[in-house]
């Protein structure tokens, strides 16, 4: 992994923590943070767009 994407990972993500996981997958750690992980970096990517597409969206055409 690349240093950068390590530092992002660590940062967005960190340590594995079952208080972030959904119940159901509190048992099963692998499920759990992968849920976790996928979940923040859809977030992040949504703020992104929205983030980009803003300044489109309010000057109009």
């Amino acid at each position: 992994m690349s240093p950068t994407m390590e530092l992002l990972y660590h940062y967005f993500v960190g340590p594995p923590d079952p208080g972030r996981w959904p119940e159901e997958l509190r048992n099963n750690p692998a499920a759990g943070h992968g849920m976790y992980s996928f979940e923040q970096g859809l977030r992040l990517g949504l703020l992104l767009v929205v983030e980009c597409l803003t300044p489109d969206l309010l000057n109009g055409p």
